[in-house]
């Protein structure tokens, strides 16, 4: 008989959470398929990239990865796949699953799981305490009342360039609590305003490397020639505290103020290079490339790319690529940059017995640091792959939005009417046959505008 779901997706638990699979080997992959399809129907987003965003881990109970380890570091819930199998089995009416049951903390929490079905809460309150706050933060609704209210008028406020500016670690572990943009259109300019409450989770907060666990960031753009944006005006400022609520008046007071502007209006996509902060970009770039509809030339340049990366591989490598394991790429990148820092032969030779190479692709990596240099990002090549090996098998024929998003990039064609098109379009025919038909993408990689040529 087919499970009985809940009586629609707008009351599942899953709607609207972002939920990334880490399943084990003995879930087969037409029972992935089968979860992933019911996860969505339920408004679930299923993300191949494990970032700050997301919402929990589902897993079975023999999986010790990469990325339940970093789950657990990033303070997200990682929760045995079980969970879904009860909510599925759920009828209309009756009490809703225990979340809390079905979480898993170590290999003892496992083994409590296989042997009664649920997992002893002692101790995992301990390790949800700070992910739960800081969900709070960054779900609860601004409430401002008279008994906490602060005068904001007395909150200093450091421009981005003073010299005794706090320290904040944006880029380790910060995530966002909350954000806006807006832009303000004017007959001769555009007016772009950012605002983001910034903050260090608690568990990974250090007071040598930061100030404060909060930070309101607020920036201003006036931009005269939105075509090149060669002529613009940029204002950053920033204020510090260790109190959520007065960061979160700060940031309604902001937000309200500038909301209430003429000729505003508030956007989500993609924004010009340079305005944000990285974090911003990070969590946007990311939202994008999870999110964007593939067009034809974008798929076929997306084919390119892994076809070349997987012919690499097994041009180079004496055994298949499906055959290493993420921890054997692990100790093989601690072993390249053992050897970049320490020039020990012994930290060489473990390298290549961990990544066997043909005879012809074993380079003496200490002489030539380029070399080591190329064999760090072959073992990054490697695990982007392993980003969408549960669904994919290694099969050249996968979908080609899992291949998109193990690219980590963002990729789409710049129109032939664009600024960029026109400049670029002068600088590539200048030395090369003017005859030739252009085509250009965008992409971006870790913030960085790459254009790329296309016969």
């Amino acid at each position: 008989m087919k499970p009985t779901t809940t009586s629609t997706s707008l009351l599942s638990p899953f709607n609207g959470k972002s939920i990334v699979l880490e399943l084990g080997h003995e879930v087969g992959f037409k029972a992935k398929q089968e979860l992933i399809n019911y996860l969505r129907e339920q408004q679930a987003h299923i993300s191949y990239i494990l970032t700050a965003s997301t919402d929990y881990v589902l897993t079975t109970t023999n999986v010790d990865s990469y990325k339940i380890r970093r789950a657990k570091r990033l303070g997200l819930p990682v929760v045995n796949v079980e969970y879904v199998h009860k909510c599925r089995c759920l009828r209309p009416g009756q009490t809703p699953i225990d979340i809390s049951k079905f979480i898993i903390k170590s290999a003892e929490d496992q083994e409590n799981f296989i042997k009664t079905g649920t997992i002893s809460m002692q101790g995992i309150r301990s390790s949800c305490k700070n992910h739960v706050r800081h969900l709070c933060l960054l779900e609860t609704r601004v409430n401002v009342t008279k008994a906490n209210r602060f005068d904001l008028t007395k909150i200093k406020l450091w421009n981005s360039d003073d010299v005794n500016l706090p320290r904040f670690d944006e880029l380790t572990h910060c995530e966002l609590g909350r954000w806006a943009i807006f832009k303000e259109t004017n007959d001769n300019s555009s007016v772009f305003f950012v605002l983001e409450l910034q903050v260090i989770p608690e568990e990974y907060y250090d007071r040598t490397t930061s100030d404060y666990q909060l930070r309101f960031r607020y920036e201003k753009q006036t931009i005269t020639d939105e075509v090149s944006q060669h002529d613009k005006k940029v204002l950053v400022q920033y204020a510090f505290s260790d109190d959520p609520n007065e960061q979160q008046q700060l940031f309604a007071s902001y937000y309200y103020r500038v909301a209430a502007m003429p000729r505003i209006t508030r956007i989500s996509e993609m924004l010009p290079n340079k305005l944000g902060s990285k974090l911003l970009l990070r969590s946007l770039f990311t939202q994008r490339i999870d999110t964007q509809i593939l067009d034809e030339n974008v798929c076929q340049l997306i084919e390119s790319i892994w076809l070349e990366s997987i012919g690499d591989l097994n041009k180079i490598l004496s055994i298949s690529p499906e055959s290493i394991t993420l921890k054997t790429i692990i100790e093989a990148e601690a072993a390249l940059l053992e050897l970049k820092a320490t020039n020990n032969p012994a930290a060489a030779l473990r390298f290549y017995s961990l990544i066997p190479h043909r005879p012809e692709y074993n380079i003496d990596l200490i002489k030539n640091h380029r070399a080591l240099i190329e064999k760090i990002d072959l073992c990054q090549m490697l695990r982007d792959m392993h980003t969408v090996n549960e669904l994919t098998n290694w099969n050249v024929k996968a979908p080609i939005e899992a291949k998109y998003r193990a690219l980590k990039c963002h990729i789409e064609t710049v129109a032939s009417s664009t600024f960029d098109f026109k400049n670029i379009a002068k600088l590539i025919q200048s030395s090369t046959n003017r005859r030739e038909n252009l085509t250009f993408y965008f992409i971006m990689i870790a913030f960085c505008l790459l254009v790329v040529k296309k016969f």
